[in-house]
């Protein structure tokens, strides 16, 4: 397989190529693909290489031991890592050694089926940082721990890979930003420390109705929640104010929440579209509030499930600040505002009666299965690239993949027409009628009354496409300059 190395190595998460059973996100078995961690290094000298061998049941064993040289790669300590001994890869390091000379390779971190010590099968699940002793913003593993829980083989040597390695080097320069393993290959979504079929994504089942609560809470006054109660990657709180974060960072260095982020701005977007809903609804918020914000938090966990059907965050939450998280609210005002069988309705606000929260649920619900389907329409509009027609015009629903191209070549293969084998015949008849010949540029709703004429009198079709034939060749020739002025 062709290897394109980086310009400089920076370690980052693939995944395993071949897939384990695991229960997914709705308890249903999917096919997960377990973490990796993978290491690049151009230009790195070998400091030494040793082949060891081992009685086995099966025979002796013979594997490569290689030490790399950290200070060639701009690291502090020297790296080890192991290598199928009898491998193209490893008759490179050891010439390396031998001539002391650079080379490029891939090291990968995998875990191992069971921990080395206690026996326990480890989960296809936990994340590969954890089974290397990463703990909180941490950037050193712990070898002990790694030791235990995983594997570092050197399974690329100057392009020429060996038999152990576990990913798939294709997806490498998809994921070589893949640091924390929040990046999935195209066609898959993270779940846990591991990526499964993107088809998979939309079937969870997560509860996020007492987070979206707490965000709210925090957003319009109450008091922060305790700091047992962070979500992962919250800081620990400090008594000490610290400045702002970043817009995109939802928590400051002290633990409290962004008020400037992203996810602010998302939550105080969402709160007045559900005040906008609930005056044209003809609520009476002066008698009582409670409505506007039971509403937001309702909207923001339609959102939820509308985004979890298009893209999936590794810990099987929705991510508000996200811009899909604000199409998908988009989205739905769009709907209860331009749909009258959706519109939002005074009967459904009162938080106190169970007539409204059944009412409310059930808008909720059909809201849901029209948005979902209007969002993936959007990725299919914006994946395909439209051909236009012979009036500059793009064509919608092409005759080419339809069932018409299908019984266009019936009709040339009829009996009393014979062209099946010479479909350039009629192509003079096709630019006569539609402008063009290449059945891509012709839009079906003009096409299909057309071929359903020409079904019906397959003799008379042929004799149109002789004449058109006739008249293109007539036309060719008045137009070809004369032999003896030329």
């Amino acid at each position: 397989m062709a290897y394109e190395p980086p310009e400089k190595g920076r370690p980052f998460i693939a995944y395993e190529k071949k897939a384990r059973a695991v229960a997914g996100p709705d308890g249903q078995t999917v096919r997960a693909r377990p973490s990796v961690y993978v290491r690049e290094h151009v230009g790195v000298r070998v400091s030494a290489y040793k082949v060891k061998t081992k009685a086995t049941d099966d025979g002796p064993f013979r594997t490569g031991r290689v030490t790399f040289d950290a200070e060639s790669v701009g690291l502090e300590h020297d790296f080890h890592g192991s290598v199928q001994a009898d491998s193209k890869a490893a008759e490179l390091l050891a010439e390396a050694f031998k001539n002391d000379l650079p080379v490029t390779v891939a090291i990968e971190t995998t875990r191992r089926y069971k921990q080395n010590d206690s026996g326990e099968v480890i989960s296809p699940l936990t994340p590969i940082h954890e089974l290397r002793g990463i703990v909180g913003d941490s950037k050193r593993a712990n070898a002990e721990i790694t030791n235990r829980n995983c594997r570092n083989l050197v399974v690329a040597v100057n392009g020429e890979f060996t038999g152990e390695l576990v990913s798939d080097p294709e997806e490498w320069e998809s994921l070589r930003d893949n640091r924390d393993g929040t990046l999935a290959p195209d066609g898959y979504a993270v779940f846990g420390g591991a990526v499964i079929p993107a088809a998979n994504a939309s079937h969870g089942t997560v509860d996020v109705s007492q987070q979206v609560r707490d965000e709210l809470r925090k957003f319009f006054g109450s008091a922060a929640a305790p700091a047992s109660n962070a979500r992962p990657g919250r800081p620990a709180q400090q008594a000490a104010h610290a400045a702002e974060a970043k817009p995109w960072e939802e928590w400051n260095t002290d633990g409290r929440f962004n008020h400037g982020s992203y996810l602010a701005t998302a939550i105080r977007e969402t709160y007045a579209q559900a005040h906008q809903m609930a005056v044209s609804a003809g609520v009476d918020l002066d008698a009582d509030a409670t409505p506007v914000g039971n509403l937001a938090e309702l909207l923001l966990g339609m959102a939820d499930r509308i985004q979890l059907g298009v893209y999936r965050h590794p810990d099987g939450t929705a991510v508000r600040s996200d811009r899909s998280h604000h199409e998908a609210r988009a989205w739905i005002d769009f709907v209860v505002s331009h749909l009258p069988e959706h519109a939002y309705t005074s009967e459904m606000a009162d938080p106190n009666s169970a007539e409204a929260v059944l009412a409310r649920n059930a808008w909720a619900s059909k809201v849901i299965a029209t948005v979902s389907p209007l969002m993936s329409t959007v990725a299919r509009v914006a994946e395909t690239d439209r051909a236009l027609g012979p009036d500059g015009i793009p064509v919608l629903q092409p005759v080419a993949g339809s069932d018409a191209f299908a019984r266009f070549k019936i009709l040339l293969g009829h009996k009393d027409v014979g062209l099946a084998g010479w479909h350039d015949r009629v192509f003079p008849l096709l630019t006569d009628q539609f402008g063009t010949h290449d059945l891509h540029r012709i839009e079906l709703a003009r096409f299909l009354p057309v071929l359903a004429q020409w079904e019906a009198e397959p003799a008379a079709f042929l004799a149109n496409a002789r004449a058109s034939a006739a008249a293109r060749k007539t036309a060719e020739a008045d137009d070809a300059p004369d032999a003896e002025a030329a």
